[in-house]
């Protein structure tokens, strides 16, 4: 193999023209994520990152010739249902594609890392598939509706301006749909058997609700 990682780099994108777009989202997740163990990133985030920018192809073909062809990437963990991959030289990677972000796409990226949207969704799908049952329910919600609903509306705002934040946008519409579910839904929850539980908490609820409000729920 010719060449430094910037060489090899060019070469490929020469030879696939999906090949630029592949290393753009697959350094998005780098970004993102950080450099874990396990590796910089895998091909299940990877094709849903292209999904979400409004590409449909499979990136298997080019990631096996970013690996075997032009050694740009290289296998850091394979399994019978994930595939992680790490670059070779991350730096010569950015600098090949010009990878220049503005200053607002970084912003972007580190207030969304700060507002921890997974636990965020997490909780929310758990309020949405128990209801607001006890007043600990209502405390939590009540909270996330008004302290980080309107910061999700504002990163939403201007995360959709840049293709590099997408991802972020799609996750914030996935929050404030539950949300929505959410403050649509009556305050009793149906118990299956064709009651609806009442405003009185048993002590159970409320130990839930309360492990839920500290973030030490074990769902």
């Amino acid at each position: 193999m010719i060449g430094g990682v910037r060489d090899r780099v060019t070469e490929a994108l020469l030879k696939y023209e999906k090949a630029k777009v592949v290393l753009e989202v697959a350094l998005s997740i780098t970004e993102e994520k950080g450099r874990g163990e396990v590796g910089d990133f895998d091909y299940k985030t990877l094709v849903e990152r292209l999904r979400e920018r409004g590409y449909n192809f499979d990136p298997k073909m080019i990631l096996r010739s970013l690996e075997k062809d032009y050694a740009v990437i290289e296998t850091s963990y394979k399994s019978s249902n994930q595939h992680w991959w790490k670059f070779v030289d991350l730096e010569a990677v950015k600098e090949t594609l010009g990878k220049e972000e503005e200053p607002e796409v970084m912003l972007i990226r580190a207030q969304a890392h700060s507002l921890n949207l997974d636990e965020l969704e997490r909780k929310l799908r758990f309020l949405a598939g128990r209801g607001l049952r006890t007043e600990a329910d209502r405390t939590l919600f009540r909270k996330i509706a008004f302290s980080d609903l309107p910061l999700l509306v504002e990163l939403h705002r201007r995360a959709v301006q840049y293709e590099e934040t997408q991802y972020i946008v799609t996750k914030v519409m996935r929050i404030l749909t539950l949300a929505t579910k959410i403050a649509t839904m009556g305050n009793a929850k149906d118990d299956g058997k064709g009651h609806r539980e009442d405003e009185g908490e048993t002590e159970n609820n409320n130990a839930d609700g309360i492990r839920l409000l500290h973030g030490q729920d074990t769902f």
